[in-house]
């Protein structure tokens, strides 16, 4: 796509799918010529880097991460500013809160550490059980959006204190190595089946998300099969909202992602 041939806009939102760089170069080009504010969208990807070594997220003018996807946390998510013209924002920075968070959650908090540290399916059978009672009582197996998600911000805007603990006491190193053996392994198991891997290997920094994939409905039932004993879970993405429509044959509805959560 020719984007300075495009319709002309105040910002670009480039988005780092699944933890894996985007290359900003384009971009750059267009927001240098036009003006426009450039927005490194890397809510997969907080502890993943490019080929150069960059932390992804601190690549343009502004950039977004959502912590809480990349680690079991109430909410999370960091706002980093690599430009002097919004040097301003970091001076309005939120104090973490205290709130009490759900039984649920740690139930499911727990459910999961126990699955990755012994093999046992707890978080699994947590959630087979969470989904049936969602599934008799709305309909779906999954949270439904609703309208007001789009538009207005979740209560309280202030990171739980768990965040900053986490990020204190990481082994960011660990973590990245972790991931990247899973991707691999998932890599090797799927071997075979008619899926289409999105991003076929690694570059040494990147931190993935999870291994993200299409294929149609009949071939994602045979993958937990093959990822037995790896404590991951496979989810169907993205959940698109109302003002975008997408034709049924369209790739997007066959998009998977085996969570590395």
């Amino acid at each position: 796509m020719d984007l300075l041939n495009s319709q002309r806009c105040k910002a670009v939102l480039a988005v780092n799918y699944f933890g894996f760089a985007q290359d900003l170069s384009p971009f750059r080009e267009y927001c240098s010529t036009t003006g426009a504010t450039l927005i490194e969208d890397n809510a997969h990807g907080f502890l993943s880097k490019d080929s150069a070594g960059k932390l992804l997220g601190t690549r343009a003018n502004l950039g977004i991460t959502s912590i809480r996807k990349t680690f079991r946390l109430v909410n999370g998510a960091a706002l980093y500013v690599s430009s002097d013209e919004y040097s301003s924002i970091t001076g309005n920075q939120l104090d973490f809160q205290d709130t009490p968070v759900s039984n649920g959650f740690r139930f499911r908090k727990l459910s999961a550490q126990i699955q990755r540290s012994t093999g046992i399916p707890t978080l699994s059978f947590f959630q087979f059980a969470i989904r049936i009672v969602r599934l008799v009582t709305t309909g779906s197996r999954l949270p439904l959006s609703t309208q007001e998600s789009e538009t207005e911000l979740p209560t309280p805007a202030a990171p739980h204190h768990s965040v900053l603990k986490l990020i204190q006491s990481i082994d960011k190193s660990a973590e990245v190595l972790r991931r990247q053996q899973l991707f691999n392994k998932v890599l090797s198991r799927i071997q075979g089946l008619d899926i289409e891997p999105i991003f076929h290997h690694l570059e040494a920094g990147t931190s993935p998300y999870g291994f993200a994939f299409i294929a149609d409905s009949n071939v994602v039932q045979r993958v937990p099969k093959k990822l037995r004993g790896l404590s991951v879970e496979v989810i169907h993405w993205p959940d698109l909202p109302d003002a975008v429509q997408v034709p049924e044959d369209h790739y997007y509805r066959n998009v998977w992602v085996v969570n590395f959560l």
